[in-house]
């Protein structure tokens, strides 16, 4: 089962996703999962700087010798690139979103200049940016139509597109995630990538959504964290509860258990390792607790191929 270190693990090291393909090669993931620029979306400076990091690629920010660069070095590595988050949504009205669902497509063409499988979708919520929030039922309706936009330019291209369960998205649960990816699929690949650590964040039951994603998941993603009920960790993705970052093995979600069923199933995909995630609005002083990223790296992929060991015996 190939394994992948997320992207955020370079988000401040000056030598950015460099930086992060050596690592996995170093410590042994089969493959990097990169996050995409933020500076070009809606939003002002907030929705644009918080999760900032070298590690980002964005379309306008390489020029296309640099991206065959990027692409040889993953080559010589042996290390490719196998997702690429777009932070620009698809689901807005009038020029603006026009302008968005462009920059979608320039991220598309960057993952196929650089040799990336999938790009994955990601800022589709009701947020308008015209004072008037869309409803639920209208954002999950303009995403699908944005989506099958965008989609048949990612087919031309061989890009698939992945959609994920995340609680600021318009796909926050494994129901959902099923039928945007009915509706979308024809206008090009459509795959899910599944976070039990998201459905833990909104309240759900982690394994019960994953039973019901069961033969549907294209790829796993893996962080962990312990929930507190005071407000100690400032760390509030959703509801009343705070949260602190853990490694995968101390939190609160038990991947040894979460994995065996998840193959048991018949999922064989990447395995992707959050080291963090700053979209998602962590306190400055997250960034003083957390291990080394080096550390990080070396202990996870030991961690994960233990469990799999296990599971396999």
């Amino acid at each position: 089962m190939q394994t992948a270190l997320y992207g955020s693990i370079g988000w401040k090291h000056p030598f950015g996703i460099f930086q992060v393909l050596e690592w996995a090669k170093e410590y042994g993931w089969d493959s990097v999962d990169a996050r995409g620029m933020t500076i070009d979306i809606p939003g002002g400076p907030k929705k644009q700087l918080t999760a900032f990091g070298y590690d980002m690629l964005g379309p306008r920010q390489i020029r296309p010798t640099a991206r065959q660069q990027l692409r040889s070095r993953c080559e010589e590595l042996g290390v490719p690139i196998i997702c690429l988050y777009v932070p620009s949504p698809v689901n807005l009205k009038g020029k603006l979103g026009e302008d968005c669902r462009r920059l979608f497509k320039e991220f598309v063409q960057l993952a196929a200049d650089v040799g990336i499988e999938w790009v994955r979708a990601i800022n589709n919520t009701t947020e308008s940016y015209n004072n008037e929030p869309f409803t639920e039922e209208e954002a999950f309706a303009r995403t699908v139509d944005g989506l099958k936009e965008v989609g048949k330019f990612a087919a031309d291209l061989g890009v698939g597109i992945l959609i994920e369960n995340n609680e600021n998205t318009t796909t926050s649960c494994a129901a959902e995630l099923l039928i945007m990816k009915s509706e979308v699929a024809d206008a090009c690949r459509m795959g899910i990538a599944y976070d039990g650590t998201n459905a833990y964040f909104q309240g759900l039951k982690e394994m019960e959504e994953l039973k019901k994603l069961a033969g549907a998941i294209d790829v796993l993603h893996l962080k962990n964290v312990k929930r507190h009920d005071d407000p100690t960790f400032s760390y509030l993705p959703r509801g009343d509860f705070s949260y602190e970052w853990t490694s995968l093995e101390q939190g609160d979600v038990r991947w040894d258990k979460f994995l065996k069923q998840a193959v048991a199933d018949g999922f064989d995909g990447p395995l992707t390792f959050e080291y963090v995630n700053p979209f998602k609005g962590m306190p400055a002083d997250y960034w003083n607790i957390l291990r080394e990223p080096e550390k990080a790296a070396a202990e996870e992929i030991a961690y994960i191929k233990k469990v799999l060991n296990e599971i396999t015996v």
